[in-house]
């Protein structure tokens, strides 16, 4: 309980809960380009690191097509051993929570379909949060509990989401998957 208390209490002081959902309505972005923003997302894990992960959680709440599931599914199991292995212990199980949770979250508002394509990580993600050494709960609890947690949860989400989403027309979000590598290739 004193392990729960001690990541709830500054969550709750950054305002942690600001954008927390749990209906798909309340956090779809319209217009959104899966397939650009997956690119975004393997750039991402193939660049490694505590937020490698964040681009697919990022979408996470998102309507897919099965072809993108498949994409999404095979990302998954291409990286997550990757992202489990990191050297950094918390980094590792940061990653781990949230690929599980965006691998729940996609199965779970998905249709019978996007089940059956996401089926075989969805059963490995299930498995994943007995795995952690950190955030054993809360990961448990995003993966596994009856509730699905969705919407960008806080503000630094928020700001990231807006900055690996591709939604062309809604100014919030990265116009193409051209402005995401010139943001890229600018930063020092």
């Amino acid at each position: 309980m004193l392990r729960r208390l001690s990541l709830v209490v500054p969550m709750l002081s950054i305002a942690c809960l600001r954008y927390v959902y749990h209906k798909q309505d309340r956090v779809v972005v319209w217009g959104i380009d899966v397939c650009a923003t997956l690119e975004i997302a393997r750039s991402e894990l193939e660049e490694g690191g505590f937020d490698a992960t964040l681009a697919i959680w990022s979408i996470r709440d998102q309507v897919v097509t099965l072809g993108q599931a498949k994409a999404i599914s095979a990302l998954y199991f291409q990286y997550i051993d990757k992202v489990a292995a990191e050297p950094d212990a918390r980094t590792a199980d940061f990653g781990v929570w949230h690929f599980a949770w965006a691998i729940s979250n996609l199965y779970r508002n998905g249709d019978d379909r996007i089940q059956s394509a996401l089926d075989g990580a969805y059963r490995d993600a299930r498995q994943r949060p007995d795995r952690l050494r950190y955030f054993k709960d809360i990961a448990s609890e995003h993966v596994n509990g009856e509730r699905i947690y969705m919407g960008d949860i806080h503000g630094p989400a928020r700001s990231f989401a807006r900055s690996h989403i591709v939604a062309p027309g809604n100014d919030k979000y990265l116009q193409s998957l051209d402005e995401y590598k010139d943001k890229k290739g600018r930063k020092p």
